[in-house]
């Protein structure tokens, strides 16, 4: 089954550890973070969501989860096709000191993943596993991961890439330790650009 998602995840440790435990929520915060990544938006909170259900959100709809020690924000109208072109003010709204990316369109074989640490990118990769669509390799900068190295078709790859950064797997390869998505809470906001007068 191909899967499509998108997520953002600002943190000042390991990400899995801190979901892994299912922190509370800080609902606040996400409103805060929300208007950060949105400067130019007006937006409306429109609901509770879990995360496994706000991975692959309306291209409207943002969703938030804030936490102690960890941020993540799921939204297509912040991903760029190469990590590298994730927008500055997107990498600094979550003041953490590491930054991970993964987005993946699992109909068009692409995925994508970045990893940054006080601000300078350390690894990021995107590849396509549809040349027609897109070229192979659009990005691949820094050291492959440990992941990495069993390689695979980009759905494949992608899905190696969220469970190792991020904690579960989208593919049905659970293990005992993995992050249960159903258990993050997120808030969803519906962004509406405001027009200029």
């Amino acid at each position: 089954m191909a899967f499509d998602d998108t997520l953002v995840v600002y943190s000042d440790g390991n990400p899995i550890d801190v979901l892994r435990a299912c922190p509370v929520l800080d609902k606040p915060a996400t409103r805060l973070l929300a208007e950060r990544l949105f400067p130019d938006a007006a937006l409306e909170e429109i609901g509770d969501e879990l995360l496994a259900d706000a991975l692959n959100p309306p291209r409207d709809v943002v969703y938030v989860g804030c936490f102690t020690s960890l941020d993540l924000v799921c939204s297509w109208a912040l991903t760029p096709q190469r990590p590298s072109q994730l927008d500055p003010a997107v990498l600094a709204a979550g003041g953490r000191r590491q930054v991970l990316l993964h987005a993946a369109h699992g109909d068009a074989g692409w995925c994508t993943f970045g990893l940054w640490r006080d601000g300078a990118l350390t690894r990021s990769l995107s590849v396509c596993a549809e040349p027609g669509v897109l070229p192979g390799v659009l990005e691949d900068e820094g050291e492959p991961l440990p992941f990495e190295a069993a390689g695979g078709r980009p759905a494949e790859l992608g899905d190696r890439a969220l469970q190792s950064l991020i904690g579960f797997s989208r593919a049905g390869h659970d293990r005992l330790d993995d992050v249960d998505p159903e258990l993050i809470p997120v808030v969803a906001y519906r962004v509406t650009l405001r027009t200029a007068s």
